[in-house]
């Protein structure tokens, strides 16, 4: 018999709260959701007065509670989809940090055998990297950073049903054939880590570039360029609908200036939260782990590099970013839940399946009172935390 979840509290839509709410749904799929009585042919459980939402979606996340993607292995696997499963992300692409084409092809070949075993749903592969520009590396390892090959490209087009994005740098050589040979085999291109201005940008966009990575970050902003100013990569995504934004809202790798700005901007619709969660992610402040080759500290609520000449990624989760702009910025809360589910599912092409609470959709929630404190977690229709 199918199952109802009722909460005087409501459901979190993409555009509003349904208070009073119930939802029906199987181990499938969403069947129906609506205000007032739950349907009487339904298995009936109390929603406890909670707010119930649709389960996160991280389209870029690195690792949490000590392990990363890059180590390799079944257990780092585990470990970091629970970590971020606990926090209410349901879904999530492995995000793998710059390496060697050898590592890519034996972390993807995990995933494909991890897919199915991890509670967290794990969507395709993020590939950041290593077609990046070493001026921007960041925390990105710049002795591997290089243009794509024609072989390169070959390689990534094969799998590319195992990989969901990929970050690149649209000034690079050989960049535009990369980017519209991705777009061509349905990879998100992504840009980031890079020296492009509005002409070079806007070149890859007419390639199939759709999407930004990390915004405002290890990126380009307006200058002058001989008698006259041109944007940077921040602006011209900030102005430009087709493209759509990551954005770190964890105060550190954006200010709520730039929060604000990027959600006035571009709208819930356009911006996805992530949280570019390291391995550190869970971890006391203090502790020391590896991005790559690159030895990285936890700080309060952000990662650096050891030496702290930059940041590295985030501490923290979804749910955090979601609380950060609910309760600093003022965001309504569909909104920012909306840019932890829907928006970020569109954005990679699986809002179809994951990210609101719609008929027909997957049954993967998130339950939480009013301070947005957690309390369950549900994937494919089951209570999983």
């Amino acid at each position: 018999m199918p199952e109802s979840i009722v909460s005087p509290v409501g459901l979190i839509l993409p555009d509003r709260i349904l208070e009073h709410a119930w939802i029906k749904f199987d181990e499938g799929q969403i069947l129906d959701f609506g205000a007032g009585e739950a349907p009487a042919d339904t298995t009936v459980i109390d929603g406890k007065g909670l707010y119930l939402s649709p389960g996160f979606v991280d389209i870029h996340v690195h690792g949490g509670a000590g392990a990363d993607f890059l180590d390799g292995t079944r257990e780092a696997f585990q470990t970091i989809a629970e970590h971020h499963l606990s926090r209410g992300t349901t879904a999530l692409a492995p995000t793998l940090a710059t390496t060697t084409y050898k590592r890519m092809a034996q972390v993807l070949d995990l995933w494909s055998e991890a897919e199915t075993r991890t509670r967290a749903r794990l969507l395709p592969v993020h590939l950041e990297g290593p077609h990046l520009a070493v001026s921007k590396a960041g925390a990105q390892d710049p002795k591997l950073l290089a243009p794509a090959t024609d072989g390169n490209i070959e390689w990534l087009v094969e799998n590319a049903a195992r990989i969901s994005q990929m970050t690149v740098a649209p000034e690079l050589p050989n960049a535009l054939k990369l980017v519209e040979r991705l777009a061509n085999a349905g990879v998100v291109t992504s840009a980031g880590h890079s020296e492009a201005r509005e002409q070079a940008v806007s070149a890859a966009m007419e390639r199939g570039l759709s999407k930004v990575t990390h915004l405002f970050n290890a990126m380009t902003y307006a200058a002058k360029q001989g008698l006259f100013r041109e944007a940077g990569l921040a602006e011209f995504a900030l102005t430009e609908d087709r493209l759509g934004c990551e954005l770190i809202a964890d105060g550190f790798h954006a200010s709520p200036t730039f929060m604000k700005l990027a959600i006035r901007a571009k709208g819930p619709e356009r911006i996805a939260l992530i949280s570019d969660a390291l391995a550190g992610t869970g971890l006391p402040v203090g502790s020391t782990f590896r991005l790559g080759a690159l030895e990285c500290l936890v700080a309060e609520g952000v990662c650096t590099l050891a030496d702290g000449s930059a940041l590295s990624g985030s501490a923290t989760t979804l749910m955090d970013r979601v609380r950060i702009l609910h309760q600093r910025i003022g965001v309504p809360l569909a909104d920012a839940v909306r840019m932890a589910s829907l928006t970020p599912a569109s954005l990679i092409r699986v809002a179809d399946r994951y990210g609101s609470i719609e008929r027909g959709k997957a049954p993967d929630f998130v339950q939480f009172d009013s301070e947005l404190r957690i309390d369950s977690v549900w994937v494919a229709g089951a209570r999983a935390i």
